[in-house]
């Protein structure tokens, strides 16, 4: 089934038909009518796909006849694979040790199936060919070939906005024009500015246009659009820098008269509304590098396509930035009023709450204070917009504008969005969980020479660069930890999705679904009253997602027949109830279960039953042991649980398993033997148990099981490993263990107490992250750390300050992006040599400012970390006098003041309150240069 995937545009045809495909090859094919009719089956959906493809490719095009066809032949693939699954389930039910009395039975279905599949052929057959038929007679294949209706781009009113209109484009605009305005070489610069649609990116440029084009021989603003039309830009582009065009002109001739004409003209070009890195690159050939101090800028919603643009030129990209509070304001009172002081008091809290609504985008302040100013000033009016401001985000302009960005994306990336709109308003969505419920749902492509994690990150990635989706907590590494959603792009994806039966949202006691199969459902209802409840339930005989962000203290019964049901997750915080869960062994397709829901205590034993799961994930649940059965999940990927819950000791039979989290609770010797059965795993978080568990008689069978299982792991390619313990023993003899992991990527180990170091750590070529405690640091083991060439990230946590000078020289921490010291001793003295952590962008350092017996001072150096952007000092003041935590901050800034970069500088004084005041003995005696003794005078 390698590239067979689920999509929003296709359905289920994909991943059918491969199934059935299978089935031809199988049993089935020497039964009478039977593989025709399979045959016949794959073949029609083959076509049908095909068309679907085609229609989906220009959705924005298609009539409500050529759509409901869409529809109807979309509901059917799923129906049919909904049939497929069901029956192969049956069919394979089988147990080598049964009675004879149930392989009787066995053999009984067996034979009722074949007779049983025989009769479905012939049903789905019947339909298939009635949406054939209504396919031929329609001519869809004809209405396919002639899409081409033209609109006016939405985008055109920003050119012509008057410059006193505008709020908020002075700084970027005068920034821009600055950088563009510099004349260190005569060489051609561009500017790329990037950012999500609305943000007034055409408009920005536009002003920057006017503002500077006479300062040119000759200028032309460039739109692009999503679908150029590349003859005809470069015509216009000729016409207006006032050269003649003939109309006969090829691409290839057309690119050469620009160049001819430009090539002794100082120019200025505004290319707006770039879509591909492949329209860049053919613009581009038509403008010359001629060295006469020529300026480009571009505008695009693509971070690549902005990188692309800079990649080759001495470039700039100017990411821009929402309006803040006050200039959003500005600009919302303005269109309304003329000015924010004519607004009556009465208006004013529900304007505060409709403008925060907007973010900051002009595009939405201005849509949505133009539909308030057509309305009358009652309070009731106004907050009645603020209630449904879904509705105003609806209103064609802005709509317009973030279609284009939906129908520029592929297939497979307007799928991943669209199942963005389960998630409630505002919600944080995890980046590790996304990527699950999107490999859950068969959204993933198999991509040669990837893995599906890989192919799913970077779908995230480009849905972030493409500005659909906004990341949050970007780490080290450039991953975001999560994501969320501009309230007008979720608004326009629920609105898509459910046109599209896609996904289903239950708020309040409403819920709107095209069809009366409900596919992926997600309830954000505090409440249901019982018949809405029965009424979903009955709609959801074929879904195949179900997620609860709501009901509060209400029992939910899920159907026992959800045989299509992939995804299930309890994301809420409220108590439902184990009735929830009553018929979970019987959701045999089941790959994803989250349970968050604290009314839940046990798991039934039959979840062993579900031979497809791969991600199960308790925390946040009130489940404190885990039944025997688990070890029957042969395919689980993932289990995620919070330290508290009981382990089984048939851990090792889950031979699929990637991913273990807080195993805290288990039978200390066999469970910690079991883990060199897991073959596959590369994720581990575990607690260790001491002497004061186990007793000293087993502690060292314990410590044989637990070397001999991580060296094993450490040559099956494990990759992340926490380590949490209590017992000091346990530490040193761990040190040595690890390093012999060659895989490893990420290594924590909780704990404070390891003496040392050890020198086998640089053994760790592949280590990525690394977060460890120690009791004392020496100059020494930073060299060992320096030398390992993948760092990324670093967390060092020293319970005894350094008693001498720390310092990073050259050529160490080649690749590491944040440092995070943390010292509890008193005093530091830390430099960082010329050319040391090259790439470094984040420096944290915590140190105390007592006074100690090791006499350490306070000595900085940070002017050689050439890439830094942000160093955050918290010096801990408890017992330390007020000058002496003068001094250390004193210190810190003037260091901080000779780097050229001028990076982000935050001093955090921590436990002030517990800061001493200096105190002067009158009778104190100082020495003089000369020694002589001299009293100090009271001042």
């Amino acid at each position: 089934m390698a590239g067979a995937t689920v999509s929003v545009s296709t359905g289920a045809m994909s991943t059918l038909l491969p199934k059935l495909s299978l089935l031809i090859q199988g049993e089935y094919k020497h039964l009478k009518g039977v593989k025709g009719g399979i045959s016949f089956l794959k073949d029609e959906l083959s076509s049908m796909h095909t068309l679907l493809v085609k229609l989906a490719n220009n959705e924005e095009k298609l009539d409500d006849q050529v759509k409901d066809w869409r529809n109807k032949v979309r509901e059917l693939s799923y129906d049919i694979e909904d049939c497929i699954d069901l029956f192969m389930h049956k069919v394979s039910g089988s147990n080598a040790k049964a009675s004879l009395v149930q392989k009787t039975a066995a053999k009984i279905r067996k034979l009722w199936s074949r007779h049983k599949i025989a009769n479905l052929i012939e049903e789905l057959k019947a339909r298939v060919i009635e949406e054939s038929d209504r396919r031929l007679r329609y001519n869809f294949d004809e209405v396919a070939d002639k899409f081409g209706h033209v609109q006016i781009d939405p985008r055109l009113p920003a050119l012509y906005v008057e410059a006193e209109k505008l709020v908020g484009i002075d700084g970027p605009r005068e920034k821009i024009i600055e950088w563009l305005e510099k004349d260190e070489s005569r060489k051609l610069k561009i500017v790329s500015i990037v950012g999500f649609g609305g943000l007034g990116k055409t408009t920005l440029a536009n002003q920057v246009y006017h503002n500077i084009k006479g300062q040119f021989d000759c200028s032309s603003f460039v739109p692009i659009s999503r679908n150029p039309n590349t003859t005809k830009i470069l015509a216009d582009m000729l016409k207006e820098l006032g050269s003649d065009v003939d109309t006969s002109d090829d691409q290839r001739q057309l690119i050469s008269k620009l160049r001819t004409f430009l090539k002794h003209k100082r120019y200025l070009i505004i290319v707006d509304d770039i879509w591909s890195t492949q329209a860049w690159e053919l613009v581009k050939c038509a403008l010359p590098e001629n060295n006469l101090c020529s300026r480009i800028i571009s505008t695009t919603r693509n971070a690549d396509v902005a990188t692309s643009c800079c990649s080759s030129l001495a470039g700039y990209i100017h990411n821009i930035q929402p309006l803040n509070e006050h200039d959003s304001q500005k600009l919302f009172f303005k269109r309304i009023f003329g000015d924010k002081s004519a607004c009556p008091p009465y208006l004013e809290q529900v304007s505060h709450g409709i403008i925060s609504k907007c973010h900051g985008l002009p595009l939405a302040i201005i849509s949505i204070a133009s539909l308030l100013a057509g309305k009358s000033r009652l309070k009731e009016q106004w907050e009645q917009v603020y209630n449904s401001i879904g509705f105003a985000f609806s209103q064609q302009g802005i709509r317009d504008i973030l279609l284009l960005s939906y129908y520029d994306l592929p297939i497979h990336l307007k799928t991943c969005l669209l199942y963005l709109s389960l998630f409630p308003e505002d919600y944080e969505i995890g980046t590790e969980e996304l990527i699950w419920r999107w490999k859950a749902e068969g959204f993933i492509s198999e991509v040669k020479g990837q893995t599906l994690d890989q192919v799913a990150e970077n779908y995230f990635n480009d849905l972030v660069n493409r500005s659909m989706i906004q990341p949050v907590d970007i780490k080290y590494g450039g991953r975001a930890d999560a994501c969320k959603l501009h309230d007008m792009v979720l608004d326009l994806i629920i609105s898509l999705s459910t046109q599209e039966n896609f996904t289903t949202i239950v708020e309040g006691q409403q819920y709107k679904c095209s069809s009366n199969k409900i596919r992926r459902i997600s309830i954000h209802s505090k409440c249901l009253e019982d018949e809405v409840m029965q009424e979903i339930m009955t709609n959801c005989s074929q879904v195949r997602s179900i997620s609860f962000y709501g009901l509060e203290d209400q029992e939910t019964s899920l159907l026992p027949t959800l045989n299509s049901l992939r995804v299930l997750a309890f994301e809420n915080r409220y108590h439902l109830g184990s009735k929830s869960i009553k018929h979970l062994g019987r959701f045999f397709q089941l790959t994803y279960l989250r349970i968050k829901s604290p009314g839940i205590y046990e798991l039934p034993e039959q979840i062993g039953g579900l031979q497809n799961l791969l991600t199960l994930d308790i925390r946040g649940s009130r489940v404190e042991k885990l039944p025997s059965t688990i070890g029957c999940l042969k395919n689980l990927v993932r289990l995620l649980v919070y330290g508290y819950v009981k382990l089984p000791n048939e851990i090792g039979d889950l031979q699929a398993l990637q991913q273990l989290s807080h195993a805290d609770n288990y039978n200390s010797i066999v469970f910690v033997e079991e883990l060199k059965r897991l073959a596959n795993l590369r994720e581990i978080d575990i607690k260790l148990h001491g002497s004061a568990r186990l007793g000293d008689q087993d502690m060292a069978r314990y410590m044989e099981a637990l070397k001999s299982s991580l060296a094993v792991m450490g040559k099956q390619g494990l990759q992340s490993l926490e380590i949490r313990y209590d017992d000091t023993v346990i530490g040193e003899k761990l040190m040595d263990l690890f390093c012999y992991s060659p895989c490893l990527r990420k290594l924590v180990i909780d704990n404070c107490k390891i003496s040392r170091l050890s020198k086998q750590m640089s053994l760790l070529v592949n280590l990525r992250h690394l977060d460890i405690g120690v009791s004392s640091i020496k100059q020494d083991d930073l060299c060992v750390l320096g030398s390992i060439p993948t760092l990324l990230f670093v967390r060092l946590f020293v319970v005894c300050g350094p008693d001498e000078r720390l310092a990073i020289s050259g050529h160490q921490f080649q690749c590491l992006k944040e440092f995070i010291f943390i010292s509890y001793g008193g005093g530091l003295e830390m430099l960082f040599l010329q050319e040391a952590m090259p790439e470094l962008r984040w420096l944290s350092l915590y140190f105390c400012a007592e006074e100690t017996d090791c006499k350490m001072g306070f000595e900085f150096s940070f002017k050689h970390l050439a890439s830094l952007e942000h160093l955050q000092v918290t010096i801990d003041c408890r017992n330390a006098t007020r000058s002496w935590v003068e001094t250390a901050e004193a210190s810190v800034r003037n260091a901080a003041s000779a780097h050229p970069g001028c990076p982000r500088i935050e001093i955090i004084r921590k436990f002030e309150d517990c800061m001493r005041d200096d105190e002067v003995d009158k009778e104190e005696i100082l020495k003089d240069i000369d020694g002589h003794e001299v009293a100090l005078r009271e001042i």
